[in-house]
């Protein structure tokens, strides 16, 4: 937005300009800009002769190249140097004049003069170079800048102006020349334009071929120089960029150490791979800086995290690791014990109720937990009301279907227009369609596509669209008795079988009954060939292997949905469940990237434009610092 406004100033700008030209100039350059180089000239001629400000020059300068009448430009440039000596620009103009008209050995001695007798001044060489670069002239650009250290005597400026000619000329080894040559002495105030280089270099890398040179260069200079400690940041920051947090754990703990830095660093770096899946990396570093001591100063933080990510870990492995899941029991409860119950440990307490109902096969326990933290939440509606829908979520896991029921609406009632509120009213819709009271469902979830919450309003209209798309009238004279595949605490009646069965397998996914799950959704393209519910199938089967890291089928599923389905609801779903997969699990940035386009290019209005956008610009090298 902020770019936006910029540039319709800009543009509003040169209009008022333009508006305050004379006719004349006006007209001349309208000839100008159409190719009429003949009659532009012909008004130049007289506009120039009255008026050589640098905005009419550029306009005759350009018609008369057009026309090769190299004559008359070598005397408008002469005049434009004489009235404006300082300027770079004329001295290359002059010169390019000469090579156009064939005297290279003029223009030679033009291009080589100027360099020569630029003053010792960084803006100056630097305008000096624009003027090169503007006529193409690559090599006299690299040279002006290349002499402008000299006369400086300084190494190290024009270092993000040389790798950014190097970068355009794809002469990779001389960008990370210019990047490293920064860090050589070990000046961090140096890092980050070092950094910017290499961030510039690594947007277009699609073979990875610059990350693996950078890196080897990167490992022998560390290896020459183990005390220079740029080199060292450097090497951590590129591992990060390629999302290789192993290799930036073993770095960031020596940098630690060698900053002292009370494990800060290595805590970053935790969250980090966390939040990109890595749990073992972030594991490993959260126990770095527990090892540390309590008295540490990230010591409690990495404490929390640390369960945050165990947590994270049990819940999306399979199949579960039943040992894993009572350590973790034992670690949220030893927590749980030690500090009690109250609006400082409430997500700490619904995780652990969560983990014993879902993954411990304790729910009476956790009933028990969650019961206890809502006799205790008196003044806090919210956190009260999150309680419940945690205790309706289990209840309805155990099949408690009324008593859920009742806690969710309770929670509906008491935060009405709140997210809270709208997750439990929507929560009570997918109830719902669980036990097939479809035309139920369907009400409760019209209402909510107005939510406040995004997501919520968008799950709302896609089942309530799955619901209005499936749903057939009920013949209360028919009955099915052939129906054996799973006993239902749905109706038994022969309709609305696809969506029926679509339901139970919904539910059965809630249950983490994955194999019932997929039998069941098996059942749906049995009952219903080719059928509107195709897609949906899919899209669940894809949750489903995705759970169990059967990766390769899931994404046959997704594929399956944007060759056959793509103008259907969950083509943008699709898409960027696509670009996750191969942005993590099978590590491929190219291929990720392309999804995250796709869906930015092909369903603007997706739910996930925002977010894919994030990614792809991550993906590219776009790093914010």
């Amino acid at each position: 937005m902020k770019k936006l406004l910029i540039i319709l100033a800009i543009t509003l700008n040169l209009s008022a300009i333009w508006a305050q030209r004379p006719e004349n100039e006006q007209l001349a350059i309208q000839y100008y800009q159409n190719g009429e180089f003949e009659k532009a000239a012909e008004l130049f001629d007289d506009i120039y002769s009255k008026k050589t400000d640098s905005y009419i020059y550029y306009y005759y300068y350009q018609t008369l190249l057009n026309l090769n009448d190299f004559k008359k430009l070598e005397k408008i440039v002469k005049k434009q140097q004489k009235s404006q000596p300082n300027t770079q620009r004329y001295k290359i103009d002059i010169g390019y004049v000469y090579e156009r008209s064939g005297d290279i050995e003029k223009a030679t001695k033009e291009y080589e003069n100027a360099i020569k007798t630029v003053e010792a001044n960084e803006s100056k060489i630097r305008e000096l170079h624009n003027a090169f670069w503007s006529k193409g002239l690559r090599d006299y650009s690299i040279n002006t800048l290349q002499h402008g250290r000299k006369i400086l005597n300084n190494n190290k400026v024009f270092a993000t102006d040389l790798a950014n000619i190097y970068n355009q000329l794809q002469l990779t080894d001389k960008v990370i020349d210019e990047a490293l040559a920064l860090l050589k002495d070990d000046e961090a105030k140096y890092l980050q334009e070092s950094e910017a280089i290499v961030q510039n270099l690594l947007a277009d890398d699609a073979d990875q071929y610059k990350y693996i040179t950078l890196k080897n260069q990167l490992l022998r200079l560390t290896q020459k120089n183990p005390d220079n400690l740029c080199y060292l940041q450097m090497l951590f920051w590129i591992y990060q960029i390629n999302k290789d947090y192993p290799a930036s754990l073993q770095l960031a703990k020596a940098i630690d150490k060698r900053n002292k830095e009370e494990g800060e660093r290595v805590y970053s770096l935790a969250k980090t791979a966390a939040a990109n899946k890595d749990y073992e990396t972030a594991i490993e570093a959260l126990d770095y800086v527990i090892a540390k001591g309590e008295d540490g100063a990230n010591y409690d933080k990495a404490k929390y995290t640390l369960l945050d990510v165990r947590y994270l870990q049990l819940t999306t492995s399979y199949p579960i690791d039943k040992q894993k899941a009572k350590l973790l029991e034992a670690d949220f409860k030893n927590v749980i014990d030690e500090n009690g119950i109250h609006s400082g440990t409430a997500e700490l307490t619904r995780k652990y109720a969560h983990l014993l109902a879902f993954y411990v096969d304790k729910p009476d326990e956790a009933v028990e937990i969650l019961n206890n933290a809502i006799s205790q939440a008196t003044r806090d509606v919210k956190e009260r009301s999150l309680y419940k829908i945690d205790l309706a979520d289990i209840l309805l896991y155990t099949g408690n279907v009324w008593d859920a029921t009742l806690n969710y609406s309770q929670v509906e009632k008491s935060l009405p227009n709140d997210t809270i509120g709208q997750t439990a009213k929507f929560k009570n819709a997918k109830l719902s369609f669980y036990i097939g009271e479809f035309d139920w469902a369907k009400s409760q979830l019209d209402v909510l596509r107005a939510a406040t919450s995004k997501l919520i309003a968008n799950d709302a209209m896609y089942f309530s669209m799955i619901i209005s798309d499936n749903e057939e009238e009920e013949d209360d004279d028919f009955a099915d008795e052939t129906d054996t595949l799973l006993p239902l605490i749905f109706g038994e009646k022969d309709v609305n079988k696809p969506l029926k069965y679509f339901a139970k397998a919904d539910f059965l996914m809630f249950q983490n009954k994955n194999e019932e799950a997929l039998k069941m959704l098996d059942s749906v393209l049995y009952a219903e060939p080719s059928g509107k519910l195709t897609d949906d199938v899919y899209f669940q089967k894809s949750k489903i292997y995705a759970r169990q890291q059967n990766f390769i089928e899931a994404e046959k599923m997704l594929q399956a949905i944007l060759e056959s389905h793509s103008d259907d609801i969950l083509a943008d779903d699709a898409a960027f469940a696509l670009g996750e997969l191969y942005e993590y699990n099978f590590k491929d940035t190219q291929k990720a990237m392309e999804y995250y386009q796709r869906l930015m290019k092909d369903y603007p209005g997706s739910l996930y434009t925002v977010e894919a956008r994030k990614r792809y610009r991550a993906l590219r090298g776009d790093f914010d610092e």
